[in-house]
């Protein structure tokens, strides 16, 4: 590939409500949108995830925009390489949502220009033609959960993840299982129970819910192996996987796992599909979930959703539902919970140029 350009976008995008986990707040989402440009002048894109703050893993925005403007894109815009997957050589312990980000922006350019689908192309294996939304409540005032749970199921969804924290997890989820018995349940902690709440989260196992995501306060998978024998429910992991290492820690759990797939922490597409396909050989479920993200980056978990063997709907939302203006066109969008499969080249949907330009507080080019 023969690259002219590669620019950084820092793209402020603001959101409608106040995004609450155990673990932090979102009330506008800084994100980093990368543009590789070709010598001909086609443009690929993609989206680096990380947060302002190490809330979620200790990759920032700011370490990200270091490494991919000092290290990175100067590395990728001399060196010779016909696929992007090939970059993933170039360098050692590599930030994940950054190689992710200038990964996604070089697949969307190769493949726009081979007149393929990303997905389609990575994945030879049937795709379903329509996906289901799955939703996310996040920690809402109790009070408010009627309300929340009333508009999801109005919008057709049957698969609701609860945000959770100690102080009040069991309370919520009884009421949401007793009350709305119809709907599938999950819950996240988000990491926020200590080792010693392991009975707590025991109490959970007689909801039957799909899975409890990321409970315990700890980077070490071995210390879920005395809660297992004690649940029926499916323990999820999400950022305690960042790693071929934890992935290969994870099939060693005795008991019922699942992992939840986003394209920036586990570092691109190229470790996404290895993460896939080692799932499947050592009978690990797993399903798609995605960061507060734009389109950019969420439209790829979206195909990813119609990989036929996902566990549940992914947490996918309508664009309109964070922002009030997306950086795609067309816009993510549900109808009765359903969604078509973007079956466009590259990502699969076009840029609104238009919104991004106006979005962007800052840019860095490289030639």
């Amino acid at each position: 590939m023969k690259l002219r350009s590669i620019s950084l976008n820092h793209v402020q995008l603001p959101m409608k409500f106040n995004f609450k986990t155990a673990k932090g707040e979102l009330k506008q989402r800084d994100t980093i949108i990368i543009i590789a440009e070709d010598e001909k002048g086609h443009q690929g894109y993609g989206e680096c995830v990380s947060f302002t703050t190490p809330f979620y893993t200790q990759e920032t925005f700011d370490s990200s925009w270091e490494c991919l403007a000092q290290t990175y894109i100067p590395k990728v815009m001399t060196a010779h390489f016909t696929h992007p997957f090939e970059i993933h050589a170039f360098f050692e312990h590599p930030l994940p949502m950054a190689m992710a980000g200038l990964e996604n922006a070089l697949l969307d350019l190769y493949y726009k220009a081979q007149g393929k689908n990303t997905i389609a192309a990575l994945f030879p294996e049937p795709l379903t033609e329509t996906l289901s939304r799955g939703a996310v409540l996040g920690d809402v005032p109790f009070e408010q959960l009627p309300s929340k749970i009333e508009v999801l199921i109005a919008q057709g969804v049957e698969r609701i993840k609860l945000k959770i924290k100690p102080a009040d997890g069991f309370e919520r989820v009884q009421y949401a299982v007793e009350h709305y018995p119809q709907l599938q349940w999950a819950v996240d902690a988000n990491r926020s129970y200590a080792l010693e709440n392991i009975e707590a989260l025991i109490k959970l196992d007689q909801f039957e819910l799909v899975c409890i995501e990321e409970p315990f306060a700890t980077d070490n998978l071995e210390d879920y192996k005395d809660i297992f024998p004690h649940l029926s429910t499916p323990i999820c992991f999400d950022e305690n996987v960042q790693s071929w290492s934890d992935l290969q820690a994870l099939s060693q759990l005795k008991g019922k796992t699942m992992l939840n797939i986003k394209i920036g922490r586990l570092g691109g597409l190229y470790q996404t599909r290895e993460a896939i396909a080692f799932c499947r050989k050592n009978n690990i479920s797993f399903w798609i979930g995605s960061m507060v993200e734009s389109g950019i980056s969420k439209i790829l978990h979206t195909q990813l959703a119609t990989l036929g063997d996902n566990a549940m709907p992914g947490d996918l939302a309508d664009s309109s539902y964070y922002f009030p203006e997306d950086l795609i066109l067309p816009e993510i969008k549900f109808i009765e919970a359903k969604m078509n499969r973007p079956r466009g080249k590259g990502l699969g949907v076009s840029i609104n140029q238009a919104a991004l330009e106006h979005y962007t507080v800052k840019k860095e080019i490289f030639t």
